[in-house]
């Protein structure tokens, strides 16, 4: 799976506002909280506290309570510096702080039923000497109130110990929706299917637009991905960047829409090149985590959690072990510390509350192990996309893996990616009693309609549609995908291949070198058979090419697709052919026969059109052919072209 680099981003109001004002601000720009507990009073004297919202939630943002169950904030109180002796706080549902946030702010919320309202441990918390911020205060918010309505709850606090609380950081709000009952969701068969987003570059939204008789094709979206790290106290707590961050902001626009059709919502959890990972916590870590997870839940709405042991330190070979939260050693970072931290998950978020924990694995130790696991996790996923594994180092029942994936992405840095369906690894999935699947990193394209239903027919034995609907990263409304005609792609194009491959010896060894300042050509694309075929001139070699084209056969889905190999001429006695092609030893060899080796696709905005294979070490190229034999052109062997051509029309 692909890392995610982090920068999250924390707005702050001007000083003389946040310690002295007497109002509260209600714009994009509230305050929002780094749940790795960055100190926004470091250069104020004098010790000041704040309340906040655990999960890094802005004020404003709604918990939604839905089919008659009980929903939660999680609060906390900080300080601006550490407490020289234990500071007792004291939390209260405050209807006055909401009517003054009213009165401020020229708005109207409604406080939320008082007696559906209830906070942990009578709201009294404590922040223990040489400590900054208190444990996370649990708000109990029952049903009540009208289907339909946004109300608010306003929580306010006091502290001890000479500790001053401004007007303008002793309260916050959450607002609270009842959604009423869900339907219970249709079900499409026996086999559920999860995908992977990549929310850096993709929205979740896309899941939504594909559908089986009705019912959605994706019965679980997982957000990826936040990260397990440890903050400066050494508690673990999930980092989101930006992009994860305005999915969570955006959960009434993103979240709720894909639940509302049946679709659960997961967020992914990964590690981050520090100490803080599934195998490290401690039995105190381990219960601080759980609790940081439920936050999400409650706050956000999520359905649950797709764990991903990756990137931690103990698995990058620099542990230190040094925080009170972690183990002491590497050695002492194990699957069966993985399985307690589930015990920790599910003592608070049982299966009975319907939260779902999926364990995404492709390594021998990345994944928990002990007995009773099948109790605490509700799917695995081998993440090794294109092959087939079951779940290692136990026995696990079927029921609950998805040995098989696939992904949608190529290894070259997120570009298209010819998607491979292996027809034996379906019919595995489903006479092998296995009751998942999974997909990676979905975005937008045409291509994937067609795919999805040779998935779908395996699995189902039905069909999928595809609604035409699809999302950049930030939409919240969906655009509709053009579908471009024959004739958009005649014409001449400028073509620049993602990266130019060149082989070179050292030692009498041959080794390739991938050098991404490819050369750029031109090319001619002309009618073959109207409506039907092109014919395309110009590619690698125009000695050749130039007089003798390849054909690519449109296909009404908007793209079109190049057969390989395929004989295009002779010429002075000798044969000439294009073939898709990779290195072989020193060789630049011809691959095996297929009818859509490469597809040529344009954005779904109509604008950027490439042409691309199923890796980036691809290459479309020109050879001899005798017989059943195929070389290189001796003038053409250094470089060759190769990966995601970009098509620009001149």
């Amino acid at each position: 799976m692909l890392i995610m680099k982090h920068c999250y981003k924390i707005r702050i109001a001007a000083w003389s506002l946040l310690l002295f004002g007497a109002v509260f601000t209600a714009c994009e720009d509230d305050l929002t909280i780094s749940t790795g507990n960055d100190n926004i009073f470091e250069t104020v004297d004098g010790t000041y506290g704040s309340v906040r919202s655990a999960a890094g939630a802005k004020q404003l943002t709604t918990i939604a309570i839905k089919d008659n169950k009980a929903g939660a904030g999680h609060l906390f109180f900080e300080l601006s510096k550490n407490a020289e002796t234990d500071v007792q706080v004291t939390f209260k549902i405050d209807a006055d702080a909401l009517a003054a946030y009213n009165a401020a702010n020229s708005t109207n919320y409604q406080m939320y039923p008082t007696d559906k309202l209830s906070l942990e441990n009578g709201g009294k918390v404590t922040i223990a000497a040489g400590s900054k911020r208190s444990e996370s205060l649990e708000l109990d918010i029952n049903p009540g109130g009208t289907v339909g309505t946004t109300y608010a709850v306003a929580i306010s606090a006091t502290a001890g110990n000479g500790v001053e609380v401004s007007s303008n950081t002793q309260s916050y709000i959450y607002l609270v929706e009842n959604l009423g009952v869900t339907p219970d969701p249709a079900t499409k068969g026996d086999i559920k299917n999860l995908v992977y987003v990549e929310v850096n570059n993709e929205s979740p939204l896309n899941a939504g637009e594909y559908m089986v008789d009705g019912v959605p094709f994706f019965d679980i979206v997982s957000i990826f991905a936040a990260n397990i790290n440890l903050d400066s106290d050494g508690r673990p707590y999930i980092f989101c960047n930006d992009q994860v961050s305005f999915v969570l902001a955006n959960a009434d626009k993103i979240i709720r829409p894909l639940q509302q059709k049946g679709i659960k919502v997961h967020l992914s959890i990964l590690g981050n090149h520090d100490d803080a990972g599934m195998r490290s916590l401690n039995e105190k870590g381990a219960k601080a985590f759980a609790k940081e997870l439920k936050a999400y839940i409650d706050i956000y709405g999520l359905d649950g959690f797709d764990f991903d042991d990756e990137y931690s330190s103990y698995a990058e070979g620099n542990y230190k072990g040094t925080s009170g939260s972690v183990v002491s050693s590497e050695s002492e970072c194990t699957p069966e510390n993985y399985k307690k931290l589930l015990e920790e998950c599910r003592k608070i978020m049982p299966k009975e509350e319907d939260v779902t924990f999926g364990i995404y694995w492709y390594t021998a130790d990345d994944h928990p192990i002990g007995s009773g696991l099948e109790n605490l996790i509700d799917y695995s996923v081998y993440g090794t996309y294109g092959a087939f594994r079951d779940y290692y180092g136990q026995d696990i029942p079927k029921e609950i893996q998805a040995p098989y994936a696939i992904t949608l992405v190529s290894e070259d840095g997120g570009n298209l990616n010819k998607i491979s369906v292996n027809d034996t690894h379906l019919d595995n999935v489903v006479n092998g009693g296995y009751k998942y699947f999974a997909f990676y990193n979905l975005g937008s394209s045409r291509m994937y309609e067609s795919y999805f239903d040779k998935v779908a027919a395996k699995l189902w034995n039905k069909n999928v549609s595809w609604t035409g609907n699809y999302y950049t990263r930030t939409d919240l409304t969906a655009k509709k995908g053009s579908v471009p005609g024959y004739e958009f792609y005649l014409g001449e194009w400028t073509v620049t291949p993602g990266a130019a491959l060149y082989v070179y010896h050292e030692n009498d060894v041959p080794k390739w070198w991938d050098w991404t300042n490819a050369e750029a050509f031109d090319i001619t694309i002309t009618e073959d058979v109207q409506g039907k075929s092109y014919k395309v001139y110009g590619w690698d070699g125009k000695d050749i090419t130039g007089t003798y084209p390849f054909i690519m056969n449109y296909d009404d889905r908007g793209i079109a697709l190049c057969p390989s190999p395929q004989v295009i001429g002779t010429a002075d006695g000798t044969t000439y052919a294009m073939s898709r092609a990779t290195y072989s030893g020193a060789a630049w060899a011809a691959m095996a026969a297929s009818d859509d080796a490469f597809v040529l696709e344009t954005s779904m905005s109509g604008g950027a059109v490439y042409m691309y294979d199923s890796g980036k070490r691809y290459g479309f190229s020109l050879f001899t052919k005798d017989g059943d034999t195929y070389n290189a052109v001796e003038e053409l062997k250094n470089p060759h072209s190769s990966g995601m051509y970009t098509l620009v029309k001149k």
